[in-house]
């Protein structure tokens, strides 16, 4: 079938061919007429002055309408539009393409190549239209049913589905296709194999728009091993804190136990031993060499029991359980901290003394170990110590300007068993510790306990 101009085309035509011309027309009139007006009156103009002057400015206006005349036709003949016949060849709708054609092959080999493509990816592809799968691919039907070569027609939609969400899925797939709702991106889902056994699925969502109907494309794949495999990390993860909270409780009941020992066997022994010794020294008034001694080992005994108090309060601080976390805080900072020289501040706000006793052992714990730290490695620095308590939980900060050091060498060293032992007692409670450090700077530790009545007491685990 072919299409030729209509009689527009052709009187526009004719008019661009006028137009085109013109210029010549006009400038061949204008030269016509000069000369023919010159030789009528060369005898007057002879003897008019200037008369060659006009005849070159007359002459001069003529070249100059060739001269546009010519780039005109010029610009017209560049124009396509100027074709001498505009035919559009067009075929016949009801006609079919040729099988060999070149427009059929490229056609063949791309729909060949994108059904290549899709068959091979490795996750699951479903299309589903109306509720139904309208197409599934090779791995799909291996994830439905690995023991057998599933076909794209044997999957059903509602066979597909843990039937506990079956009802909720195909509510949603329905929205989707309707545009109410957002396409979700890695949603877990339990799936059913035809065999009926089921499996954890992560499933992406695409609408599409296909063959005029509304589609929707989901990406599945087979999260079954990855879960099993979180699952069971998760649950190690469980049993090693579990084992590590026993840990610092049996540490705890032994520093107890032990402090008690001291306190109650070693300490009383120790305080009768100077009872005894003062009673020996009031008969010696007559032997002065042998009460000098008596007075030095009286002074020794004196000294072990002072340190073996301290040793006890060190082991199991009595002040806490007694007093609170403040004043036990308080205790060591001027037991420990002044002993080496070192500036220190302490600000409590809220009240300590009713903490849980667990709270206030690991915050005591981690205080403890923190400024044992500053004394070993910062130097000649200051240090501050918060306290603040609210309702949820107790903040607990040791700040210190000393060196500083690095982290992660730290971490990496043996003598990092107290970092990550009080990382470890705020995690047994639900907590977190975050340490902060620059060389030159200073360190700052930080630690957040939520408060709970219903923790054991002491750090105890059941």
């Amino acid at each position: 079938m072919t299409v030729r101009v209509t009689d527009r085309v052709q009187r526009q035509r004719i008019s661009r061919r006028l137009l085109r011309w013109l210029p010549w027309g006009l400038a061949a009139l204008h030269l016509l007429s000069v000369v023919v007006s010159w030789w009528a009156a060369r005898e007057l103009l002879a003897d008019a002055p200037g008369w060659q002057l006009t005849i070159l400015l007359a002459l001069s206006t003529g070249i100059l309408w060739l001269v546009a005349g010519a780039f005109l036709r010029r610009l017209s003949e560049r124009d396509p539009a100027n074709a001498e016949a505009v035919t559009v060849k067009a075929r016949p709708f009801d006609q079919p393409l040729p099988p060999a054609s070149v427009l059929d092959e490229a056609h063949e080999r791309q729909q060949k190549v994108y059904q290549s493509m899709v068959a091979s990816l490795p996750e699951g592809l479903v299309i589903v239209r109306d509720g139904r799968v309208h197409y599934s691919n090779a791995a799909a039907c291996g994830l439905f049913n690995p023991a057998g070569a599933a076909q794209s027609g044997e999957l059903q939609l509602e066979h597909c589905i843990d039937p506990a969400q079956r009802a909720r899925e195909a509510d949603r797939l329905s929205k989707l296709q309707r545009g109410l709702i957002e396409a979700a991106r890695f949603r877990h889902i339990r799936l059913v194999r035809l065999d009926g056994t089921s499996f954890q699925a992560e499933v992406t969502e695409i609408p599409l728009e296909n063959d005029g109907h509304q589609d929707v494309l989901l990406l599945i794949r087979d999260i079954s091993e990855p879960e099993r495999m979180r699952l069971e990390l998760e649950q190690a993860n469980q049993r090693l804190q579990h084992l590590s909270q026993r840990l610092m409780a049996v540490q705890e009941n032994q520093r107890r136990q032990l402090a008690r020992d001291l306190h109650d066997d070693i300490g009383q022994q120790l305080t009768g031993m100077k009872l005894h010794l003062q009673r020996v020294a009031g008969k010696l008034e007559h032997e002065p060499a042998l009460a000098r001694l008596i007075d030095q080992l009286t002074e020794a005994a004196d000294e072990t029991l002072t340190k073996v108090r301290s040793l006890s309060l060190a082991l199991h601080p009595l002040q806490l359980e007694t007093l609170g976390l403040a004043a036990a805080v308080h205790w060591h900072l001027s037991r420990f901290l002044e002993a080496a020289q070192t500036r220190w501040t302490l600000k409590v706000d809220g009240e300590t003394v009713a903490l849980p006793a667990n709270v206030s052992l690991v915050a005591f714990r981690i205080v403890q170990e923190a400024v044992n730290n500053v004394a070993r490695h910062a130097g000649d620095c200051s240090v501050r110590v918060l306290i603040c308590r609210t309702p949820e939980a107790l903040r607990v900060e040791v700040i210190d300007d000393g060196k500083g050091f690095d982290i992660k060498t730290a971490c990496a060293r043996a003598q990092s068993l107290g970092l990550t032992s009080m990382q470890e007692r705020a995690a047994a409670l639900g907590g977190e510790l975050n340490i902060a450090s620059l060389s030159g700077v200073g360190t700052q530790v930080t630690a957040s306990l939520p408060i709970s009545d219903e923790a054991p007491p002491n750090g105890e685990s059941t």
